[in-house]
């Protein structure tokens, strides 16, 4: 794993782990919306974990840091193919947050999505969500200037909306029966405590290429005794239009991840997961920044 932190060290109360790959002008929108948060008592942090990208993503990401009113924190790996599961873990490493805001590099999200995320916030619980997807024309025309005003707000499809709704409307219901496996976790706006995060061991990076990766996660944090509860009535994310991942099946039962996905052991706590041997501490990478202020420093 290598990376970059720009300082100012101490603990923070929250961190959004942003997940990107090759898509660097998405993955700048995604930290403009962070940018224009409100209505938070404390400041936050955001790491930008990365699946091994061979473009200009990197140097996006660090000029953003540079002007940026938040710290921003920056970690990749060697690209094998589509390893989502251990680029979310390679995130919370260097996160310093005790609470964590999962997010994808193309989502953008609303002013109060981090203070509505803090205020849902309960121990135990785990926020799920999902996000309002636009099109490609749509997505083209979120500038800079339209982030900035919110204007994308009012785009939504309103097909997107009623969806979104009737899986709000779900979720509760599921949440009020006890359902065992519902509301089910998306990745792109997941709200979860570092502790319950370690509890469970982080991600499954047994999960390669597209799918299950999230649904294992959400049940393995009910298997630790969290529960999970739909924020959408909420909050949500707005998802930029990109061409779906090769490995994303047409079908869920078609996914090359299903057949693991249902044979694996029913336990909380996965093997190949957050710890594993041979990886640096977050906090020994955080270290090696403390003589550096104003600019990035690489490990």
């Amino acid at each position: 794993m290598n990376g970059w932190i720009y300082p100012r060290l101490a603990p923070r109360d929250v961190t959004v782990v942003i997940c990107t790959f090759e898509r660097p002008e998405h993955v700048r929108r995604s930290l403009l919306s962070l940018a224009m948060q409100t209505g938070l008592p404390e400041g936050f942090e955001v790491v930008v974990t990365d699946d091994g990208s061979r473009d200009e993503t990197a140097d996006v990401v660090a000029e953003f840091a540079r002007s940026a009113n938040f710290p921003i924190a920056w970690t990749s790996h060697p690209h094998d193919g589509f390893q989502v599961a251990k680029t979310r873990n390679d995130g919370v490493r260097l996160a310093r947050g005790r609470y964590l805001l999962l997010l994808d590099g193309d989502c953008i999200v609303p002013p109060d999505h981090l203070a509505q995320h803090l205020a849902f916030r309960r121990p135990g619980l785990v926020a799920s969500g999902d996000c309002c997807r636009f099109d490609a024309e749509a997505s083209r025309c979120i500038t800079d200037a339209v982030i900035a005003s919110g204007e994308y707000l009012d785009w939504a499809p309103p097909a997107e909306i009623k969806r979104l709704r009737r899986r709000h409307l779900r979720a509760t219901v599921y949440s009020f029966i006890g359902h065992p496996r519902k509301p089910a976790l998306i990745g792109n706006n997941v709200g979860c405590w570092r502790a319950d995060y370690e509890r469970v061991n982080g991600y499954d990076e047994n999960y390669r290429e597209w799918g299950c990766e999230d649904d294992d996660f959400g049940l393995r944090l009910r298997w630790a005794g969290c529960r999970v509860r739909s924020i959408l009535g909420r909050t949500r994310a707005y998802h930029l239009w990109h061409p779906p991942h090769p490995s994303m099946p047409a079908r869920w039962r078609d996914c090359k991840n299903t057949e693991y996905f249902l044979s694996r052991p029913r336990k909380a706590r996965c093997e190949n997961g957050f710890h594993r041997e041979n990886v640096p501490a977050a906090s020994a990478l955080a270290l090696d920044t403390q003589t550096a202020y104003g600019h990035a420093v690489r490990t």
